[in-house]
């Protein structure tokens, strides 16, 4: 069965879709909205994200100049903001760790 990057690997697709993402990518355009900007993103990705209209995805920073969206999940901001504040208390370590 085709998905969206590619043949699926697993059960089907009620076992949960796994794409291939190695060598497969989707291309959208960068837009004007208002005095933003945005994306609109097709319909497979919302499947794959498993997101609605109105749904919270959340930018975060990856390598490479890139970034990783991850839809909203029950607990999400909790834990981000756990981790933004161990991130914030034990800053001077963790820079020590990463030379």
């Amino acid at each position: 069965m085709q998905g969206l990057f590619g043949k699926t690997s697993g059960a089907g697709v009620d076992a949960g879709r796994r794409y291939n993402y190695r060598n497969n990518t989707m291309k959208t355009k960068l837009r004007k909205i208002g005095n933003s900007y945005g994306i609109i993103l097709p319909k497979e990705a919302l499947h794959v994200l498993q997101v609605k209209e109105g749904d919270v995805l959340y930018l975060t920073d990856a390598a490479e100049a890139s970034l990783r969206i991850t839809p909203g999940r029950p607990g999400f901001e909790e834990k981000a903001a756990i981790a933004r504040d161990l991130m914030r208390r034990y800053r001077n370590a963790l820079r020590e760790l990463a030379k």
